[in-house]
């Protein structure tokens, strides 16, 4: 079946939409960000070698004993004394923007785009994403290196859903929900499901965790990208971690992107995927863990503008499967991908001359 032209203006907008995150102990009381000066230490690779051959030995204790020269001022994030739990706070928000572009310039595309998502969304697709998305709500996946205490619970509240009514339970370690727990919580998966759909306008969910780390132990917040030029010096940091203001107080927290990502971590569709190893989902999908990007053009043409030009094949595909068990991984992930949303523009048609 012939690929077609991918539009030169086609964008969608997400449908999960994180708050930033902060962290608080003692329910309410913020968790401070600390600014320290310390005494670095060489390390490095080419501390030692320049290609690779050892340096002479003058060299070398001239970088390891620089002294003064190596003093960095850092930002760190640690529980106080004698207190040993902390609170991670967000909300989430899903939409219904994956069922049709935010701006398309080829009506054609266009319409085959919206029918592909009204396909999706008959064969029950929307139900299985909202399964992954809520085990990645499970499992902590968005509380990173501070998943690792005791004592680790999580609280949803649907605040502008009366039906559903708070729930707090011991976070998993599975990377997917397992299944004697999706009755149980059904409800909610459907709530995000309907809300993916348009069945309802929206579905805003609470999230609290709570971790217990150890007496003292430090907290992650997410970690600021400072350029290049403000950093060293006299007065640069060379780690800067992100705060944001709630009522007049300065909170450590997580950036919404880094939630969003742990969120959308359900990619367990992508060439010789491992079940157990979910990535996050992106037009070409990266296992940064490994330094690869799974999803290529050379790889079963698995990545999203390689399906995003053939919507007839990903609507024949959608007709013949009999529900969303068997419908073809690569049509969760291209779903995925349009939740994520972005601008996913083509190559504009050079003037002719």
């Amino acid at each position: 079946m012939p690929s077609v032209e991918i539009p030169s203006l086609l964008n969608y907008t997400r449908s999960i939409v994180p708050s930033e995150g902060t962290f608080w102990i003692n329910h309410h009381d913020p968790l401070i960000i600390q600014e320290k000066t310390v005494l670095g230490t060489i390390a490095n690779y080419s501390g030692v070698y320049k290609g690779n051959k050892q340096q002479d030995e003058e060299a070398i204790n001239k970088q390891m004993l620089a002294g003064d020269n190596n003093i960095q001022r850092i930002d760190s994030c640690h529980l106080p004394a004698g207190t040993d739990t902390f609170t991670l706070r967000f909300s989430l928000k899903f939409l219904a923007n994956a069922n049709a572009p935010e701006s398309c310039n080829v009506p054609e595309f266009r319409n085959d785009l919206e029918e592909i998502a009204v396909l999706y969304k008959e064969k029950g697709g929307f139900t299985v994403l909202a399964e992954r998305y809520f085990a990645n709500l499970m499992n902590g996946k968005f509380l990173w290196r501070n998943r690792y205490g005791t004592q680790r619970t999580l609280t949803l509240k649907a605040p502008f859903h009366k039906d559903l009514k708070e729930t707090s339970f011991d976070i998993i370690d599975e990377p997917h929900l397992p299944e004697d727990k999706i009755a149980q919580f059904q409800p909610w998966i459907n709530h995000i499901a309907d809300a993916f759909s348009g069945k309802i306008p929206f579905f805003i969910l609470d999230v609290v965790a709570k971790i217990t780390i150890g007496d003292g132990q430090e907290v992650y917040p997410s970690q600021e990208f400072v350029d290049k030029g403000s950093q060293g010096g006299k007065g640069g940091k060379s780690k800067t971690l992100f705060s944001v203001k709630v009522n007049g107080q300065q909170v450590a927290a997580l950036h919404s992107q880094k939630i969003g990502n742990a969120i959308r971590t359900i990619d367990t569709w992508y060439p010789d995927a491992s079940v157990d190893h979910p990535l996050a989902v992106d037009p070409f999908t990266v296992d940064k863990r490994r330094a690869t990007t799974v999803r290529l053009p050379d790889k079963e043409k698995s990545d999203f503008y390689s399906l995003l030009k053939n919507p007839e094949e990903l609507k024949n595909k959608l007709q013949a499967a009999s529900n969303a068990k068997n419908l073809d991984g690569n049509l969760h992930y291209f779903m995925a991908v349009l939740i994520r949303g972005g601008v996913f523009s083509g190559e504009g048609k050079k003037d002719k001359k």
